[in-house]
């Protein structure tokens, strides 16, 4: 299936009187699951929708059994409190209202049970994540994986460092049973986030880490059989037009559709500091056509933090993104009340909810009266043409056009019954005739006339052709 978004005007040939906007997914503070070992600078969730239901997995931070508060290790004016952080379970029928069950007869790990959730532990701790839930892999006892830090040795400071050892990926078939799958060796452990990601374009599973502790930028690289791995890639490094000494303290990245959305979490810090800096962190929405080459927006935050004293009012840290069965998308983050690593004796969010429209990440809206936009040329497979649109005064019509940009008899906007209201799949109909009547294996265009609305996305049953010349629709 064909499938058009507005991130860009990399599609169309026109667009006259439509503005690009950028989506604000909304906060629902009912959606928000408290527990008190949580401690957002090392809480990264996973919401997936499986066998029915929502399975939240978050990290708690329980204080590690034998260290009291160190020194960070760059400089001498900041201390934390090690941690010892464990996998904990939550389901939900609505993805909103939480429960955790008391899993303490059903799981078994390395490590002490620390609450009646916890589904996985280490000696050392679990440092890692976000999870991901990969429909892709064959195997369904791998269907949840979690990209950790693994040491197999007693936790210490080496060279001043917090960290140390290697990498290991854990899976699962339901996010409660986890077995560890891989210990890569020769990839020496760092900081989190540390997450995994499946690319369809060039079916390899990308490891999405940073290359140094400490380094706060992002690093991509890739295998395809967890066996050989291609040499680490900057994808995401800070320029001239951030902020003094942002920081990106990492990018989890979700397929969808045919692209890829990346949230890059911001971490906003003091340019005064001695230190490993840290302050307030968000999300700014990036975006990739091929999961390798990641595009910024609009330079401001996608998730912000919240008010002051409420959960995410410090840190947002935004780590799953989902369509929901009733098509709506929804994100999940873990939220802190103060800025990172501010202070550690908060309860803080496991998890905290932010809904949006399908495809609504960026739209075209119109100025004033009436918009016009127009697509490149495509090649028409079947029958099938679904616009998100939204004009709840106004209307839209359709229609569409030949290579040479001359509407074609029986399908023009005159010949288009008009919409108004609000629609994720409006099909245009064309007093009776369809899509594919448009004659299927032709190049066509397809032009939409709006009035007081908004365009969201187009699907359909076509193929995009790769330039304007482009006469192959393989």
């Amino acid at each position: 299936m064909g499938y058009i978004n507005f991130f860009d005007d990399w599609a169309l040939i026109a667009r006259e009187n439509l503005e690009r906007e950028m989506g604000q997914p909304r906060y629902v503070p009912e959606g928000t699951l408290e527990d008190p070992l949580c401690e957002g600078t090392w809480d990264f969730p996973l919401v997936a929708y499986h066998d029915g239901k929502y399975i939240g997995l978050y990290g708690a931070a329980p204080s590690h059994p034998e260290h009291g508060t160190i020194r960070t290790p760059s400089g001498t004016d900041s201390k934390v409190s090690p941690r010892a952080p464990i996998v904990c379970y939550a389901e939900s029928e609505d993805g909103i209202h939480w429960k955790k069950p008391d899993l303490r007869d059903a799981v078994s790990f390395e490590g002490s049970v620390r609450t009646p959730n916890q589904v996985f532990g280490l000696n050392n701790g679990v440092e890692g994540g976000p999870a991901t839930y990969d429909p892709h892999d064959p195997d369904p006892n791998r269907r949840f994986k979690l990209l950790i830090n693994y040491e197999p040795s007693d936790w210490k400071e080496t060279n001043g460092a917090l960290h140390q050892g290697c990498r290991g990926l854990v899976t699962s078939p339901d996010g409660k049973n986890w077995t560890i799958a891989h210990v890569f060796y020769d990839q020496k452990a760092t900081d989190t986030p540390t997450s995994v990601f499946y690319n369809q374009e060039f079916q390899h599973y990308t490891f999405n880490v940073r290359q140094y502790a400490g380094d706060r930028r992002v690093f991509f690289f890739h295998t395809k059989d967890f066996t050989e791995f291609t040499r680490p890639e900057l994808v995401m490094h800070p320029d001239p037009q951030d902020p003094p000494l942002v920081g990106f303290y990492g990018m989890p990245v979700f397929p969808y559709e045919d692209m890829y959305i990346g949230l890059l979490w911001r971490i906003f810090c003091d340019p005064a500091s001695n230190n490993l800096p840290n302050g307030g962190i968000d999300a700014e929405l990036c975006y990739s056509y091929d999961g390798l080459r990641f595009n910024r927006t609009y330079r401001r935050a996608f998730i912000p933090r919240n008010e002051l004293g409420e959960h995410g009012g410090g840190c947002v840290y935004t780590g799953s993104m989902l369509v929901t069965p009733e098509n709506r998308i929804h994100f999940y983050s873990g939220g802190s009340k103060a800025e990172h690593f501010q202070n550690q004796e908060l309860t803080d969010a496991a998890l905290m909810l932010h809904d949006m429209r399908l495809d609504g990440f960026m739209y075209l809206k119109t100025h004033a009266g009436d918009g016009r936009m127009r697509t490149r040329a495509f090649y028409i497979t079947g029958d099938d043409l679904r616009i998100n649109i939204r004009c709840p005064w106004g209307e839209v019509r359709a229609q569409l056009l030949d290579e040479d940009s001359n509407p074609l008899d029986g399908f023009t906007f005159d010949d288009c019954v008009p919409f108004q209201g609000d629609d994720l799949f409006w099909s245009p109909n064309w007093n009776g005739k369809h899509f594919g009547q448009a004659c299927n294996g032709k190049r066509r265009q397809l032009e939409l006339k709006i009035t007081t609305g908004e365009v969201y996305a187009i699907r359909g049953d076509f193929v995009r052709l790769k330039s304007l010349w482009d006469t192959d629709p393989s």
